[in-house]
């Protein structure tokens, strides 16, 4: 669960089908209200419990005098209860605290959605009388999806029956079995979350758990032969990350660190490559021209310095990006019969989605002719 694979399907839907009208907004209202009341809940349970059980390492998170009342508040407080302005006051105390804050941070730890941030921002607006979620609501609204939903739609004339199926560990078992004759396998992986841990068991890595079961998907006797196209996903979100927290967190087998900061590497750099004896020229001269253009030349080495350093932050986060790409395809055990077909992908990127499905297109137009011996 988590990976954003029920935001593809929403994003489908407006590409490719009717979108949504200001009715099936409306029924997204309670996803929104559940979400900002379940995860505020959470934060404050794990804020308290981080404070008081390991205060040394995580005093931080300790909730501010100002907000304590806000957060007895919350634990009488139904997760199904719609938003009002009152609650929407609580929920502004609580946001605008440094320790509620702290402990958001760390959500990692303890499963709670990143999006929730962008609705505690907005609660003003979502707290009104007349409100009615906006498409960014209804596609950033975290819905775990239950049991099996299934469209159609049309993709470049080719009609695709899609179908969007619960990824939370209690949800497997209701659909592993009945996909026999399908034409194709799409895959949701989230790429960021190789520090994170399962909202449903929060012992497991959520990457790790995504792993076991895509080796356990590929290889179904039911799949034998059935094209796999893996989507690894939000990889805006990995981007920011991967250069903050080191990927051996989750594989001891990647030995490659984030680089330094930008600025350790650039006083670095700027003592080998800029200065080189410019010290005693500007000390020596006594000509404005001559100090105009060392500044010139020290801002040149400086801008080159920082594109320096971008390239490298890049190919770090490229080669972390590959390594947990040969994660997942070294588990296709039928690569003799059987192609993995790999997308790097963010949901919330209408135009990214529109373009990877076109590709999904022709990989199930061609598997489908294959499968009837027409190529």
């Amino acid at each position: 669960g988590g990976s954003g694979k029920s935001t593809f399907f929403k994003q489908l839907q407006t590409i490719h089908g009717h979108g949504f009208s200001d009715k099936d907004r409306i029924s997204f209202k309670n996803h929104v209200y559940h979400q900002i009341i379940e995860q505020m809940k959470r934060i404050i349970n794990r804020s308290e419990e981080f404070s008081e059980d390991y205060p040394e390492e995580f005093g931080d998170c300790k909730i501010g005098n100002n907000a304590i009342e806000a957060a007895e508040y919350f634990e009488l407080l139904r997760d199904d209860a719609p938003v009002t302005e009152d609650i929407a006051d609580k929920i502004e105390i609580l946001w605008n605290d440094i320790g509620i804050r702290n402990t958001f941070k760390k959500r990692a730890k303890f499963g709670v959605t990143d999006s929730s941030s962008y609705f505690f921002d907005e609660i003003r607006r979502i707290s009104s009388p007349n409100y009615i979620p906006s498409f960014e609501d209804v596609l950033l609204c975290r819905h775990r999806t239950t049991g099996v939903v299934d469209k159609l739609f049309t993709i470049k004339g080719t009609q695709l029956r899609i179908f969007d199926v619960g990824g939370q560990r209690a949800e497997r078992k209701k659909w592993i079995h009945c996909f026999e004759l399908v034409t194709a396998v799409i895959f949701v992986a989230s790429l960021s979350c190789y520090d994170e841990v399962m909202f449903e068991d929060d012992s497991v890595n959520c990457m790790i758990d995504s792993l076991d079961l895509f080796k356990e998907i590929c290889n179904l006797q039911w799949f034998v032969t059935t094209p796999i196209i893996l989507f690894l996903n939000k990889k805006d979100l990995f981007e920011k990350k991967i250069h903050i927290i080191a990927l051996s967190v989750c594989f001891s087998d990647f030995t490659q660190q984030p680089p330094n900061s930008a600025g350790s590497n650039n006083n670095n750099l700027q003592n080998g490559a800029i200065m080189n004896g410019s010290k005693d020229n500007l000390i020596n001269s006594s000509s404005e021209q001559e100090e105009d253009h060392m500044d010139q030349t020290q801002h040149i080495n400086t801008e080159n310095t920082n594109l320096l350093y971008d390239d490298v932050k890049n190919k770090y986060m490229i080669d972390a990006r590959n390594f947990i790409k040969k994660k997942f395809v070294a588990f296709n055990e039928n690569s003799k019969t059987r192609q993995i077909y790999v997308h790097i992908t963010c949901a919330t990127d209408k135009n990214n989605v529109q373009n990877v499905f076109n590709d999904v297109q022709q990989i199930v137009v061609s598997a489908g002719l294959e499968r009837n011996n027409l190529i």
